[in-house]
This record gives structure tokens, C-alpha cells and sequence, in this order.
């Protein structure tokens, strides 16, 4: 095996064609792109630093350019850039485009309702974690109702933001959205909105107060992992998905009641919710997902409204105290089914309750533990149902 080398590149000067006020260019469809300087390595790039004030418009040979995009790479590994201002006719920043950019303290904008416009993959408030509109902090943030979708990680990073209003004209809310937004402490999710992306409210601690609405039908992977400041959620009964580890290290969640659309339960989608002492699976549930349930010991009882035991993906799904200890409650009739599977059946209590709400649903069921599912069952079902 060769040894690890790192060898220094020929200088790209093709990259960028012209350079105005340090700021290197290029002409991509008759617009301006801030592109990174021509001379790099495969451990360095560029050497923007401090200040950096991106214009809205460039000269260049006569000819003006609006600036419209910042392109891949641009400021990556600019250890010394400090700020970084964006103007209005930015429309798009590139991958990794700041990426470790470690000395970045501040973003600078001029006008918050083109910032939500901008096509992000990435973000520099990432490093920066403070957003200035017009050398103001940005605290607070009221979505303009002509957006209907929160792009990706349109506010990732930004600690200072303690408010956000959603208006009924968005529909989704994009990937990493609101990512470590630290000082959030509640988010209301109007019932126009459908999608909630992947990590939005990831490490968002501060947050103790989520509303989401009516109209969810999926929650994608570590939407709201590591938000240890949650005590309470509803999931909607419209939600079909449950992504993986979705919930992951929610240690304040007391109590989950996984609605009865909801078909499968992603990969540690509870995983270390060490405060969970109650659980409730929706009546549709086939699967759950390897650790979906790790490190929950606290658990003092679980109840699966399913007729069929769900399969797990893996035999530890609880720890030991929960299986010894905590009682588990299934559909009336049932209780033999989850008693003889593998997994399930490691529950020491398993108590067979009606549900009242639907009682038909449990005519699938040997009621009456006579070994058959026949007319006998029926009448069992019927004369539970006489006695409420």
C-alpha cells in the first residue's frame, strides 16, 4: 500500500474569469458567479478572509452581470473569512460552499423575504450562527404568506432565532430547515403543511412546545432527534410514516401514542427517550425498526393496538426491566398470538383489552383462547360489549 501523500495542484486559472475587489467571477447564463480562487490544494482552497461583501451586481469588459449564485467549494476551508454578505440577487448557494469555514461569526442580508427564495446546499449560519438583516439581529422571523416552501436549510445554525410563524400557505418544510436552532422554544406546524424534510428541528434543545398539524403525513428521518427540551408531542392521526430515529434522544418525551395509519416505525425512531414511561402502537403497525425503542427502561407499560404482532428488527428491542416489568396490553383474543411470538413473547404480562372505539376489529381474533377464530368468538365479543 502506497503511503498517504498530499501533493500540491497546478493552479487552476480556469476557474474564474475575472476578478473585481478580490472577489473572483465567472459568466454562467449571462450572470455572475463568485467562484473560488484559482490557486488551491487538496487540503486548501482559496484565501478569502475578514469581510467579505458579495455585490449585487458585477462589471466586467462593459458589460454588467447581476451576481446570482455562489458556486460549489467557493469559501471552503476560508479559515480567516469572519462575515459574509449576501445580497438580494443571490438565488443560489452551492455545496459545501462554506464549508469549515471556522472563523465565520456573522451573515449579513439585506432583505429576509429574498433569503427564503435562495436554492441552499448549504449554509453559512452554520458556522456564523448569527443572521443580520440590515445590521440587525434576527430574532424572530414571520414567514411571508406567498411561500410555500421552507427550503432546505434555510435557517440551519441560526442559535439567536427564538420565534417563527408559519403562515397556512406552506405546504412542506424542507431538509435541516431549522437544524440546531437552539434558542427555538416552540414551533406551531399550520395544517397546510404535509411534509416535515429530514433533521429540520434536529438539536433544536430549547425547544419545549410542538404543534403540528393536521394535514402531516410524514415525519422524516431525525426530524426532531436530540431535542431533549420536549416533554410532549401529538403526533397526528393522518401521519402514515414514522422516518428513522425521528424522536432519537428526546429525553424529556414522558409519553408516545403512535397513530393508527402509521404502518411502520423507522430505525431508533425512539431510541434513548430515557424519560418514556408510556407507549401506545397504532392499530396499522406491521414493523418496527432495529432499536426503535433503545435504552427506554423507564417504561412502565406498552400497549399494541395491532391484531397481528408486529415483526421487530431486533430481539432487544427493550431492555430486560421493561420486558419483566411492564405490563403489555393487545387486542382481546390476541393475547395468544403475541404469548407465542418470539419476540413479543418475551413480555412476562401480556392482558388482552377491548377497544371499545372499534370491537369489530378484534372478530380476526381467537377471543375466547378456544384455539379458533369461529362464531363462539363472536358472541364472546358481543357479551364484553353488554357489560360497558
Amino acid at each position: 500500500m502506497l503511503p498517504a501523500t498530499v501533493m500540491a495542484r497546478t493552479p487552476d486559472y480556469d476557474n474564474y474569469e475575472f476578478i473585481v475587489d478580490d472577489i473572483f467571477y465567472k459568466i454562467v447564463n449571462d450572470t455572475a458567479v463568485v467562484t473560488f480562487q484559482g490557486f488551491y490544494s487538496s487540503s486548501f482552497f482559496g484565501g478569502y478572509g475578514g469581510d467579505v461583501i458579495i455585490p449585487t451586481t458585477v462589471t466586467h469588459e462593459g458589460k454588467t452581470y447581476p451576481v446570482a449564485m455562489i458556486d460549489d467549494n467557493t469559501f471552503i476551508r476560508c479559515y480567516n473569512l469572519t462575515s459574509i454578505t449576501i445580497p438580494e440577487s443571490i438565488i443560489k448557494i452551492g455545496h459545501d460552499a462554506f464549508y469549515n469555514c471556522i472563523g465565520l461569526t456573522r451573515v449579513n442580508i439585506t432583505d429576509l423575504e429574498a433569503w427564503f427564495k435562495i436554492n441552499m446546499e448549504s449554509n453559512p449560519l452554520v458556522y456564523a450562527q448569527h443572521l443580520y438583516l440590515n445590521g440587525t439581529k434576527v430574532t424572530e422571523i414571520i414567514i411571508p404568506e406567498f411561500i410555500t416552501r421552507i427550503r432546505n436549510f434555510a435557517f440551519e445554525g441560526c442559535i439567536d432565532l427564538t420565534s417563527v410563524t408559519i403562515p397556512n400557505t406552506v405546504t412542506s418544510i424542507g431538509h435541516y430547515a431549522f437544524r440546531n436552532c437552539t434558542g427555538l422554544t416552540s414551533i406551531v406546524i399550520p395544517n397546510s403543511v404535509t411534509d416535515i424534510g429530514m433533521m429540520v428541528f434536529e438539536g433544536c434543545t430549547g425547544l419545549t412546545s410542538v404543534t403540528l398539524g393536521n394535514s402531516v403525513t410524514a415525519i422524516n428521518s431525525y426530524a426532531f432527534s436530540h431535542c431533549a427540551g420536549l416533554t410532549s408531542i401529538e403526533i397526528p392521526e393522518t401521519v402514515t410514516t414514522i422516518g428513522a430515529n425521528v424522536f432519537m434522544g428526546c429525553t424529556g418525551l414522558t409519553s408516545i401514542v403512535i397513530p393508527d395509519l402509521v404502518t411502520e416505525i423507522g430505525n431508533g425512531a425512539f431510541g434513548n427517550c430515557t424519560g418514556l414511561t408510556s407507549l401506545t402502537i397504532g392499530k396499522s403497525v406491521t414493523s418496527i425498526g432495529t432499536n426503535a425503542f433503545n435504552n427506554t427502561s423507564l417504561i412502565e407499560t406498552v400497549t399494541c393496538k395491532a391484531t397481528t404482532p408486529p415483526s421487530w428488527g431486533n430481539m432487544d428491542m427493550f431492555t430486560t426491566n421493561v420486558f419483566n416489568h411492564a405490563p403489555l396490553h393487545v387486542p382481546v383474543g390476541c393475547e395468544r398470538a403475541y404469548k407465542a411470538d418470539t419476540n413479543w413473547g418475551q413480555f412476562s404480562t401480556i392482558i388482552g383489552d377491548i377497544d371499545n372505539d372499534n370491537p369489530l376489529e378484534y372478530l380476526k381474533c381467537d377471543v375466547n383462547g378456544d384455539g379458533e377464530v369461529n362464531i363462539a368468538d363472536v358472541n364472546k365479543v358481543i357479551d364484553t360489549i353488554l357489560k360497558y
